[in-house]
């Protein structure tokens, strides 16, 4: 009688081919989520500029006795110096902070605004 100490070829080729399909179905589904938390990342960027941004022209309409109804930009190093939001907060896709933010308040009350290329209402 003889013993068996091993795998077959057969064996070893069918692990392989069951590997290979397990791999094709699980990476596309893995990189779909890398992209969705980045685009999640971003846009969670966007949001808290953009309400940082309202903060900030809510209490400068209060304190200059004005309205910004036209459309306004100014830099994220505004809202850091006044305090509303932090230098460590960062563009996910740049890692910087440096943005431009444009601002308008309509007089129906809707604010809207423009960071990193996109439009933004609350």
């Amino acid at each position: 009688m003889r013993r068996k100490n091993g795998f077959t070829l057969v064996e070893l080729m069918a692990i392989l081919v069951i590997l290979s399909v397990l791999l094709l179905v699980t990476v596309p589904s893995i990189t779909k989520t890398f992209k969705d938390s980045s685009d999640m990342e971003l846009e969670e960027y966007r949001k808290t500029l953009c309400l940082a941004a309202k903060t900030y022209v809510e209490v400068e309409e209060e304190a200059q006795n004005k309205s910004w109804t036209t459309m306004t930009s100014f830099n994220t190093s505004v809202l850091i110096d006044y305090g509303y939001i932090n230098d460590n907060l960062k563009n996910p896709s740049t890692k910087t902070l440096d943005t431009t933010i444009k601002v308008q308040k309509a007089t129906s009350g809707e604010f809207s605004c423009i960071v990193a290329g996109k439009q933004i209402s609350i």
